[in-house]
């Protein structure tokens, strides 16, 4: 028996024993543990603080360059001026770089029977309870860097009016997706 033979006849038992085995088992997310959201948020977080900083950051050093280049603005204070923007723009691209991960670090949810609790903030920590009860309806979005790699926010729309909308990002898609379907009351459909 040849060797391409030979893997064919082990790929066919493998597949053979899989579909004996029958679909594969997708672990429940009801499992008592406070799961953090996915790694990735602090790339998408990232990306998205650097790109505002540098679109913020650069209008007024354009506008104050043309000012400087028409004479408008002496040299000295353009010098001036021109350090205290690379400081703050320093101060900020660390900021964007750093906060994410901080952020990311304090955020965990743990998905129950019952509702949804969400652990979140570096100062000052929140704790958020969503019963099932109070869910009105759930969507999950998806930003343009999100869905580059796999990421969604899940939001909850819940009866009453103070937190009525309350967004979780940072969720694998497929999780993000399962936990909309959790939660949504088992009474509620589009027919009614």
């Amino acid at each position: 028996m040849g060797d391409r033979e030979q893997k064919a006849g082990d790929f066919d038992q493998a597949e053979a024993r899989t579909a004996a085995a029958g679909p594969r088992a997708v672990p429940s997310l009801v499992d008592g543990e406070h799961h953090p959201v996915d790694r990735r948020t602090v790339k998408v977080a990232r990306i998205i603080g650097f790109s505002v900083v540098l679109l913020i950051s650069i209008v007024p050093l354009i506008l104050f360059t043309i000012g400087w280049a028409v004479g408008a603005v002496p040299g000295p204070v353009y010098l001036s001026v021109l350090g205290i923007w690379l400081l703050l723009l320093a101060s900020s691209l660390l900021i964007a770089y750093r906060w994410p991960a901080a952020r990311h670090r304090h955020l965990r949810y743990l998905v129950e029977e019952d509702g949804l609790c969400i652990r979140r903030g570096v100062f000052w920590r929140t704790v958020i309870w969503i019963p099932i009860t109070r869910v009105q309806h759930t969507d999950v979005s998806q930003g343009p860097v999100q869905r580059r790699l796999g990421l969604g926010t899940l939001t909850v729309h819940t009866a009453g009016t103070a937190g009525a909308s309350i967004s979780l990002a940072g969720l694998e898609q497929g999780i993000a997706s399962r936990l909309s379907h959790h939660l949504r009351p088992a009474r509620a459909t589009d027919a009614n």
